[in-house]
């Protein structure tokens, strides 16, 4: 029976998959009609925000790219990038420039647009200073079709490691990238040149470093062998606004998109519904070996569905896929009802809430074990204070600070096909969600888990999941480093909390007919709090224990 149930979801998620359909046949509007000329070494940025501009307010409409490089320079995002790279914000970027509401630029700024697709294959947004570039906000119906996203300065240097000492080595950049004594280095990455892959290395955040000669700086951090000669790539934020924004939008297609470089993540969705991502491409630059300066793609609080379709992700500075929802901390205040704030790194740097008649589990901190289910009845939110004020169906416990609350119909049916991530640093999937389809994707040395189902209390992720299928993947030399799940380097189900080991957190988990070559990893696959699983016919090699259950 449990068969049958696992067959009929995955053929209700494949019927409810849609393809852009416009109302109308489209009035197709050409960028150049706002003298946005590909090509002409000019700045297009105010040319192509009146050509977006029009679509807002003309639903229907193809907005076309005639193939070229779009110069788009804003002075607000080049100030914010010259003075981080000149080490006017002290200490971590991020710690500044990611935070919630904080004013940032946007390029292409569709807010509201309905029923309008963006066909731009062969065109490039090369981007100047730090922003947002497309943004997605309040939209319906819109697709994006074949737009190149890069920087005209990355958001992160490339050297060479000329020498190598105990306590320090030295690193000569390339003059594509003018270095200061004073930028931030925050993560480094260190690249084998002849394998063109990112290697283990444990290697400090933002370690001292001082200029020594031209272009070349000393940095202080100890590596675990002689790298000499090998590339290191240096982010000079982790966080910052996506290359794409898409909130409180529904029924978005983004198709054969190319992302080369963003100061932070590529796609970002909080809050829409009905996402698809086919031909999605967060890679380097040809001669380049980073893509995003953190994770590929990365969706929180959604509804609907989310399927990604022949993507391919290289070289991002941490997961290619990531999608969950937030464990949300509950305060009493005077009165009726409850606070709910969210503790997360709040990667939309937006407030998460739920809606009015939304379905919240009420779970332990302990162990994210499920109490209850209640139901919003009113909410009321307060952005300056960042927290939402709800009444619910039935009263809460009076302890409060032993229960976190996480809203169950904002997730997400998700399916991942077709798919390849290469050489990224942490997992290739990493999914907290329900009803979930991951089949025929390849994943290849990435330095952590090639795909992790779990729940995650330290950074108030999850929830737990159910009806998981994980079937026909290649996992090939994963789990060599950051983002590697209790020694596993193929697939990996836990929960992290401080009770680890909750018996059927997740349930009905179904992995078959996967390929995992490890490097001598400890586990191929690893499993706990798992209910109803079933493990078949996966070829399993390079692994001290190819299979390790750990119900407790």
């Amino acid at each position: 029976m449990k068969y049958i149930g696992k067959l009929l979801y995955i053929i209700a998620l494949g019927i409810s998959i849609f393809s852009f359909k416009p109302e109308k046949s489209l009035n197709v509007v050409n960028v150049t009609e706002f003298s946005a000329i590909p090509d002409d070494g000019q700045n297009d940025a105010t040319q192509l925000r009146e050509a977006v501009n029009y679509c807002k307010s003309s639903p229907g409409t193809k907005l076309y790219f005639p193939p070229g490089i779009y110069n788009f320079k804003d002075e607000k995002a080049v100030k914010l990038m010259n003075g981080i790279l000149n080490g006017s914000i002290k200490g971590n970027p991020s710690d500044s420039i990611f935070r919630p509401y904080y004013p940032y630029v946007k390029g292409l700024n569709f807010d509201g647009t309905r029923n309008v697709i963006v066909e731009a294959h062969g065109a490039t947004l090369l981007c100047e200073g730090w922003m947002e570039p497309v943004s997605l906000t309040n939209c319906k119906n819109v697709k994006i079709e074949g737009l190149t996203i890069d920087y005209k300065r990355k958001p992160y240097s490339v050297g060479e490691i000329i020498e190598v000492q105990k306590e320090w080595f030295d690193v000569k950049f390339s003059d594509l990238y003018s270095v200061t004594a004073n930028m931030p280095l925050c993560r480094l990455h260190i690249w084998d040149v002849k394998s063109h892959r990112m290697i283990l290395q444990d290697l400090n955040y933002f370690p001292h470093h001082e200029m020594i000669a031209p272009q070349t700086l000393r940095i202080y951090c100890k590596l675990n062998q002689d790298v000499k000669g090998n590339i290191v790539t240096i982010a000079h934020t982790l966080h910052f606004r996506p290359a794409i924004l898409l909130f409180e939008s529904k029924d978005i297609e983004i198709e054969d998109v190319t992302i080369h470089s963003q100061p932070g993540m590529g796609i970002l969705g909080h809050r829409s519904e009905n996402i698809h991502l086919n031909g999605v491409r967060i890679v380097p630059v040809a001669g380049q070996l980073m893509s995003t300066n953190t994770d590929a793609s990365h969706f929180t609080s959604c509804k609907g569905f989310i399927r990604y379709e022949n993507c391919l992700f290289e070289g991002q500075g941490d997961d290619a896929i990531n999608i969950h929802n937030y464990y949300l901390t509950i305060i009493k205040p005077t009165g009726k009802g409850y606070n709910l704030v969210s503790k997360a790194k709040l990667h939309a740097q937006i407030l998460d809430y739920p809606d009015v008649g939304d379905t919240l589990e009420l779970v332990t901190t302990s162990g994210l074990e499920v109490v209850k289910k209640v139901v919003v009845r009113s909410r009321e939110n307060n952005i300056e204070g960042l927290y939402s004020h709800i009444t619910l169906n039935e009263e809460l416990p009076s302890d409060l600070e032993n229960f976190y609350l996480i809203n169950i119909t904002r997730l997400p049916r998700v399916e991942i096909t077709g798919c390849s991530v290469t050489s990224n640093r942490a997992r290739g999937f990493l999914i907290k969600t329900r009803n979930v389809l991951i089949e025929h994707n390849l994943i290849r040395e990435s330095t952590g888990t090639g795909i992790q189902i779990g729940a995650e209390g330290n950074w108030y992720e999850g929830p737990t999941s159910e009806n998981v299928i994980i079937r026909y993947n290649s996992i090939i030399r994963c789990g060599t480093g950051a983002g590697t799940i209790a020694g596993s380097c193929g697939i990996a189900i836990n929960v992290d909390a401080p009770n680890k080991f909750l018996y059927g957190l997740h349930k009905h988990i179904t992995i078959e007919g996967n390929i995992i070559e490890g490097e001598n990893a400890k586990n191929g696959i690893y499993v706990s709090n798992v209910e109803d699983l079933n493990i078949c016919c996966n070829e399993i090699t390079g692994c001290i224990n190819p299979i390790k259950i750990d119900i407790r």
